[in-house]
């Protein structure tokens, strides 16, 4: 027997609010252990060729033209080769070299490439309505995430981190969505020159699986929107 989607939903929701819980606990503790064990702090930039991906749905609930009536729309949008700059500060444990840090990219960039349209004409038989064109688009701004890099084999690490993101909306035609925040999984591989003074590099692939925004307007239509980016990233970072 299939479970209820409402249940599956909740499981989802719980083991992701599970995951947040344990992985800001580790990074408190790294944190604190600062007194018990030496290590060494990174200051840097980072540069991102971004790719962004979103599943979008778009739910009225009457039309929003004169005659229409409820309906769903749904699309699908990307906006590859984005490139998105960052700073970030980190501390490095001695002894297991467990490097905790927080990165923050002030900039923003679109969801889509180009802004989506779409053409919505009056039921039949409304003489005063007239065909109207809806256009529409999203950027994700402030980006943050809190992250941990775990050494796996010599020089090579897996990260995990806990981002953080504004979704700001940007339409014509119809009455505002309005902005929001999302939170979402981090996780990649890199590699590192190292953690000593002095100037040091990493390299790394990394992705983000945002949890799904919901946004409404004015009239009760709600957007939600899945987005997921992923992109490879270099680091510069001065130790001290």
């Amino acid at each position: 027997m299939p479970l209820d989607s409402s249940i599956v939903n909740e499981i989802i929701i719980k083991k992701v609010y599970t995951m947040k819980k344990i992985f800001l606990a580790l990074a408190a503790a790294a944190f604190l252990s600062t007194s018990a064990y030496a290590g060494s702090f990174g200051v840097g930039i980072a540069g991102t060729i971004l790719n962004i991906d979103a599943d979008v749905t778009e739910t009225t609930t009457a039309g929003t033209v004169a005659g229409g009536s409820a309906n769903t729309n749904k699309g699908s949008v990307s906006h590859d080769l984005v490139p998105v700059g960052a700073i970030f500060a980190e501390y490095t444990m001695d002894v297991y070299p467990i490097t905790i840090g927080v990165d923050y990219t002030p900039g923003s960039a679109d969801v889509s490439k180009n802004f989506q349209s779409r053409v919505e004409t009056p039921a039949s038989g409304d003489s005063e309505g007239t065909s109207t064109t809806f256009k529409a688009n999203a950027e994700i701004e402030n980006l943050t995430t809190l992250y941990a890099e775990i050494p796996v084999y010599q020089n090579f690490y897996a990260k995990l981190g806990y981002t953080e993101v504004d979704v700001n909306t940007d339409e014509s035609g119809m009455t505002a969505y309005g902005n929001s925040s999302v939170d979402g999984v981090t996780y990649g591989v890199g590699f590192s020159s190292g953690s000593g003074s002095g100037l040091n590099y990493k390299f790394a692939y990394e992705a983000i699986d945002f949890d799904t925004v919901s946004i409404k307007n004015a009239n009760g239509n709600k957007v939600d929107g899945d987005i997921d980016t992923s992109g490879f990233k270099l680091s510069v970072v001065y130790g001290f």
